[in-house]
């Protein structure tokens, strides 16, 4: 049964799918892969081609249809009909035969062993950004880690409670002083995604930055603690919490083991994630692997 929170959210995000896209825009592979995010191009460089996926929280799709293009079990759960919909029609769209999707509610024991009885565990379980909708954070991060393999690798992206300020800020002032201001509305969602041309995109953003439901703000001692009581080992997180550490990316991937973080240095980068996460709105993501 899915919660009160759960019910909004979900409802939300029926009315609202996001990443919000046009299925017109793909008529080919090659356009997905032009269309995706940057970050899911680096997850694709960090996956081995063998491994098994599960993209929790999928909605319309996007980053789990962009992975299945190299892999042969990657799966994608939602909780949004309109999103799971969407998704569905760019599957059939492009013959994207190594991507199942499933309606899952992560909160719900008996619908995740139904997923792990369906396809078993998997080598990466990713959870970018949806943990933080649900209501239960914590009982949503335990229930999705029912689904990773032993030694498997695990991705949790969330709002960070410092982090989040500056588009807190944005939010009041977009639904106080700016208010009904088109002129103010599109340089705020530009200053997340840059190019405010795509319509689509842009709406979806502004939707589901300023305009959820249902929100919470977490810390990396928080997640490190969850980590803990799982047997899951800290591998790195991004923005990094090393503060020596100046690692591209683009070029070494993710999943790149740093050094433990004490509590001098969790302060001190997250202190300093107020700037550097302005542009994801205070997002961030620890990885671990599973012992």
């Amino acid at each position: 049964m899915t919660t009160k929170i759960g019910q909004k959210v979900q409802k939300f995000y029926n009315e609202i799918p996001f990443p919000d896209y046009e299925l017109e825009r793909f008529n080919k592979k090659e356009d997905l892969k032009l269309a995706v995010y940057p970050f899911a191009k680096i997850l694709d460089r960090s996956i081995p081609k063998d491994a098994s996926i599960i993209d929790v929280g999928t909605g319309t799709g996007m980053t789990s249809a962009f992975l299945s293009l190299k892999r042969v079990n990657v799966v994608g759960i939602d909780f949004s009909d309109s999103s799971l919909n969407k998704a569905k029609a760019l599957k059939e769209k492009l013959n994207l035969d190594s991507w199942n999707l499933e309606k899952i509610d992560i909160l719900n024991e008996k619908q995740i062993k139904k997923i792990i009885k369906k396809y078993g565990k998997f080598d990466y379980v990713l959870c970018l950004g949806v943990l933080h909708h649900t209501g239960n954070a914590k009982k949503g991060f335990e229930n999705i880690y029912k689904l990773l393999k032993p030694n498997g690798k695990i991705a949790i992206g969330l709002y960070h409670k410092t982090g989040r300020i500056p588009l807190k800020v944005r939010i009041f002032l977009a639904k106080t002083i700016f208010k009904n201001n088109q002129r103010v509305k599109d340089k705020f969602i530009k200053m997340q995604i840059g190019d405010v041309d795509d319509k689509e995109r842009a709406r979806g953003w502004w939707n589901d930055q300023y305009e959820h439901v249902h929100e919470t703000t977490h810390t990396l001692g928080e997640v490190l603690r969850w980590f803990k009581k799982n047997n899951i080992s800290f591998v790195q997180s991004v923005p990094s919490c090393n503060m020596l550490n100046q690692i591209n990316l683009e070029i070494a991937g993710v999943w790149n083991k740093e050094k433990y973080p004490n509590i001098i240095q969790r302060l001190y980068s997250q202190l300093t994630w107020l700037w550097k996460t302005q542009k994801e709105g205070g997002y961030w993501i620890t990885f671990g692997e599973n012992d």
